[in-house]
């Protein structure tokens, strides 16, 4: 005889609920909310079909949720090549990722100047190692060479 009641009941709700309210603080992809929901300790499995369920109600949305980082990022200073490797790590979709980012119409060239300038003034380098500092912090803040290279002409 089973004297434990079948808890599935009972965790689909509480997953239900879970989900309702990490999503109505703001966007989450399903591999966010996946790691979240089992990090409480619910099925895996159980987790999955609930956040199917929202996707699928598009109340959870892997597109939104790209859009989102990518105009927080943008609004960050952030390049394109860091933007795209942090939606890759959330177990965005690559389609997904350029939809996200062509649609912003993201002007990446005037950007690195933009975030340039904050950082560094308007003052060209004085040395070449200066100059090979402001490459990598550039790099480091995902702009790509050509970006750089742009940047620099445009100065």
């Amino acid at each position: 005889m089973n004297i434990l009641p079948d808890m599935t009941d009972n965790d689909s709700k509480n997953i239900k609920y879970s989900i309702t309210k990490y999503l109505s603080m703001r966007e989450h992809s399903c591999h966010e909310l996946l790691q979240k929901l089992t990090a409480k300790g619910y099925n895996k499995v159980l987790c999955e079909e609930r956040i199917a369920q929202f996707n699928e109600a598009d109340i959870q949305s892997e597109l939104r949720y790209a859009e989102m980082i990518v105009r927080s990022r943008v609004a960050k200073g952030k390049g394109e090549k860091i933007i795209r490797s942090e939606l890759s790590q959330h177990a965005i979709a690559p389609e997904l990722i350029d939809i996200a980012i062509t649609e912003q119409e993201i002007d990446w060239d005037a950007l690195a100047i933009q975030v340039a300038e904050k950082k560094f003034g308007r003052k060209p380098a004085k040395d070449w190692q200066e100059q090979q500092k402001r490459n990598r912090f550039m790099q480091y803040r995902g702009f790509s060479h050509e970006q750089i290279r742009a940047m620099k002409s445009m100065r």
